[in-house]
């Protein structure tokens, strides 16, 4: 491997930790909105198995993708990000690493609990201002726990 790729590959893994956990949400916002990855990737002008790939967090959603998906989907980009920094957290470097570029998910997301998933699908019924309204007690509920 090159110089350029020996680089290219730490660089992947010491920000390996967000692409996951991100992609996880974006999907979760697509498919909160009822959206097919199809869908989500004409209006963005690339194919669904590229979509896919971000999703999954194979591949990094580069910025101007990012606010893509934020205006198709009417969210803000600190919304996609929000909450996120509490269950990512890097790993202090332990004997072995090389670099403390390894990384740990603390706690499952809560994405697939059939909770979140119900409360979800009965929101999409909704009209959009009254979704904007559930995502504010939700975010307040969570901020109150939080305390």
């Amino acid at each position: 491997m090159t110089k350029a790729g020996d680089e290219e590959e730490l660089d992947r893994k010491r920000t390996r930790h967000i692409d996951e956990p991100l992609g996880a949400r974006l999907r979760l916002m697509r498919e909160d909105r009822g959206m097919t990855q199809a869908e989500l990737a004409q209006k963005l002008g690339i194919s669904a198995n590229q979509w896919g790939r971000h999703e999954s967090g194979e591949n990094r959603v580069p910025a101007a993708r990012l606010w893509q998906f934020c205006k198709t989907m009417n969210v803000e980009v600190s919304e996609v990000y929000d909450g996120l920094p509490a269950s990512i957290v890097l790993q202090q470097p332990q004997p072995g690493m090389k670099d403390g570029s390894e990384a740990v998910f603390v706690g499952p997301p809560r994405i697939g609990h059939p909770l979140v998933q119900r409360i979800g699908s009965a929101a999409r019924k909704l009209p959009e201002a009254r979704q904007r309204t559930l995502l504010a007690v939700i975010r307040a509920l969570r901020d109150e726990d939080a305390n």
